[in-house]
Formats: structure tokens, C-alpha cells, sequence
């Protein structure tokens, strides 16, 4: 393998998977090739995707001299997948999360005996066929769909790719189940969002449903209705609102498929600050609000506006909140900090003349999103729970 020389404290280098372009002192490697990476001083780092192309020139996959093809590939996906065995009875998790799992770039959820891929990275990128063989003489899955699109492909100087990489049983693939915590979804893996299913929300909806008492709950940004059923099974009535009309669609089949009554559920398909506007001018009001937004924050610098979203959400929730309420907020980006979110709270409720405290915080479920201590980026979702003081 050809070497990459880069600067800065040996220690630190060996505390973190990433190198940025700025600390790269010399590469004459290929475009996604493995590469073996040493300080200046000659301290050998580990071995290491490399993309002269992006701001992350360098993504470490192991501290040891090692290729990463085929073979390096299927033990790592093995080894991902037995750490997460332990703590699943049933095949619906994400098996494997990028830099957590020193698979650099690369996600794969697991859908019982099927799985969906998203590729981040250049170096994975040229791997595709030895990720898909790997995949297929692990599982010998039903189907492997791919979904790499996003921000971070583009950065990484990608065009989107998705598709059906296989799916040899002819299964509907528009309409494949998830189980969880005693419900059924169908989830849209060829056109849904992301990976099709927010495993990492898991137990969180746990969390929420066990807060709600009866009353009426609304579901903002609701998706296929993850939140909702869980709300059905405690509250009087749900409001579900999404802007994807597709999204509702299976949302409505999913109050269907697990029994529940639809004289309980109102749907909206509708812009969730719009709808904020206009449940307002109507008066009515809700005893739960749960708000699960897409990311408002994909770079450093869209910190501020993103905060401003957030408090308008809050206090926006708060005009429309019964007396003694409670709501759930959430942001799904790295770059929203725990600070930024209590300043959110801070603010958001601050207009109002109304007192809040906390009641819970939330996080992604780190059994299968996993948060190394030497890569803090991995933690990307945080929420909180807030009740009104009356």
C-alpha cells in the first residue's frame, strides 16, 4: 500500500478515524485506495481510506497494516452483526454504522432476511461489489436494496444511487414489515426516507408512549406513523401531520394493519409550520405534542438558522399545548449540541409566559447506533420531554 504523511500529534491522530485535508502532508495514492498513514515523525496510525477530493482526506478502518477488500469486509459486517445479536431477538436493526463499526462511509439495516445499504464515502463507493458479496454469503438475503443519496455523498464528490441491487423472491419491496415493541409497519424501502425506518428512534417511542395518558396527541413531521401507533395504543385521539402524501398513505395502512380504530386518527398531509398556523387560529388544542423534524442543520454554518426553526416549533407547539401538557422535540444532526437544544428550549418557551422543566431526555438507541468514545460525531439525535409547572 502507498503511505500517507500527516501532521500533528501522533496521539491525537490515534484518537480519532478521521484526518482532514488540512493536516495531509503528502499521498500519492489513488483516488479511494487503502493507504498506510504515519506522522511525520515516522509513528505508524493505521491504515486508512483516502480521497484527495474531500475535506476528510483520510478515514482510518483499522490501527493495523491491513487491505481493506473483500475478506476485511465480511469479517467486519459479521462482527457488527453479532455485537448487536445480543441485545435483538428479531432481524430489525441497523447492522452496521459507518465509523462505528471502522466501515468508513457505510450504513446497512437489517429487514428481517433483507437488507438496506447507504454508501457515504468514496472508498465504499468502489467497494460496492465486495460490500454486495459480502452481504450475500453472510445472509443469503432475500433482497439488498440501496439508498445513497444525502449530503454526505455530495461532499464526498457523489451522485445519488439507489435501486435494487437484488431481490431474487420477487418480494414487494414497497411493502416489507418491520416489528417493534408489539406493532407492524410497512415501510417503502424503494421510496421512502433514508433507509426506510428510523430504527434509532426505537426507544424513544418507547419512552413517549409511556408518558402519554389518554387526551389527544398530535404526531408532527409523523412519516409512516412510528410515533402514532404508539400514541394510539394510550391516547383518546392522534393527530398525524406530514407534508409526503406517500408517507400518510402508508401511515393510514399501518392504523389498518394493527387493528386500530380510524375513527381515533385524523391525518393531515400538510407542511408542519403551516399546519402549526393554522390548528392555532382554530383554537384547538393538544395534551401531547411530538415533533420529530427532518435535519435542519447538514453544515457547521447552518447552526443559527436551524436553532431559529427549532424555537419556532417550540413556541409555536406551546400556543397550541393544553395546560399541564407536555411535548417532545427532537433534532436528528451532529452539528445541533446538547447546549444548542437547551438554548432552543430556553427560548422557545421563554415567549410564551408559560413555565416548563424537563421530564426526559432522549438519544438515539445506541445498541445499534453505536457512539465510540474516540468518534463523539457518531451522536447525531437528541431530544427532550417538556411538561408545563401548573
Amino acid at each position: 500500500m502507498e503511505r500517507a504523511i500527516v501532521k500533528g500529534s501522533p496521539a491525537q491522530m490515534l484518537n480519532h478515524p478521521w484526518v482532514y485535508s488540512g493536516n495531509l502532508v503528502e499521498c500519492k495514492a489513488e483516488k479511494g485506495a487503502s493507504v498506510e498513514v504515519y506522522s511525520k515523525s515516522g509513528v505508524f496510525l493505521g491504515s486508512a481510506i483516502y480521497n484527495p477530493e474531500s475535506s476528510i482526506a483520510l478515514r482510518f478502518y483499522s490501527r493495523k497494516r491491513d487491505k481493506l477488500d473483500y475478506y476485511a469486509i465480511k469479517e467486519r459486517i459479521i462482527l457488527a452483526d453479532g455485537k448487536r445479536k445480543r441485545y435483538f431477538t428479531e432481524p430489525y436493526y441497523r447492522i452496521v454504522f459507518s465509523e462505528s463499526d471502522m466501515l468508513p462511509g457505510l450504513i446497512i439495516d437489517r429487514y428481517g432476511n433483507g437488507f438496506v445499504l447507504q454508501i457515504n464515502s468514496y472508498g465504499m463507493e468502489i467497494r460496492r461489489s465486495e460490500i454486495v458479496k459480502a452481504l450475500y454469503d453472510v445472509f443469503q438475503p432475500d433482497f439488498i436494496v440501496e439508498r445513497s443519496s444525502g449530503y454526505s455523498r455530495r461532499l464526498e464528490g457523489l451522485k445519488e444511487n439507489s435501486g435494487v441491487l437484488m431481490n431474487e423472491s420477487g418480494l414487494d419491496l414497497t411493502r416489507v414489515i418491520v416489528a417493534e415493541g408489539g406493532l407492524k409497519y410497512y415501510v417503502d424501502l424503494l421510496k421512502g426516507q433514508k433507509t426506510g425506518f428510523y430504527y434509532d428512534q426505537r426507544r424513544n417511542r418507547e419512552i413517549i408512549e409511556n408518558y402519554i395518558s389518554g387526551g389527544i396527541v398530535m404526531d408532527l413531521f409523523s412519516y409512516v406513523g412510528a410515533f402514532t401507533l404508539r400514541a394510539l395504543r394510550k391516547a383518546n385521539k392522534v393527530f398525524a401531520v406530514d407534508i409526503s402524501e406517500e408517507s400518510i398513505t402508508l401511515l393510514k395502512e399501518n392504523v389498518k394493519f394493527n387493528g386500530f380504530s380510524e375513527d381515533r386518527i385524523i391525518v393531515e398531509v400538510k407542511d408542519a409550520f403551516d399546519f402549526l398556523e393554522e390548528v392555532g387560529s382554530l383554537k384547538l388544542k393538544f395534551d401531547f405534542i411530538i415533533m420529530d423534524p427532518p435535519s435542519f442543520a447538514k453544515r457547521g454554518r447552518d447552526v443559527e438558522s436551524a436553532i431559529a426553526s427549532y424555537i419556532e416549533l417550540v413556541s409555536k407547539g406551546i400556543d397550541i399545548l393544553e395546560n399541564k401538557g407536555q411535548m417532545a422535540i427532537f433534532s436528528c444532526s451532529n452539528y445541533i449540541k446538547w447546549e444548542h437544544f437547551a438554548s432552543v428550549l430556553q427560548r422557545g418557551t421563554r415567549s410564551t409566559g408559560r413555565s416548563f422543566s424537563i421530564l426526559d431526555y432522549m438519544y438515539q438507541d445506541f445498541r445499534d447506533h453505536r457512539v465510540p468514545t474516540n468518534f463523539p460525531e457518531a451522536e447525531y439525535l437528541r431530544g427532550y420531554i417538556i411538561k408545563e409547572d401548573i
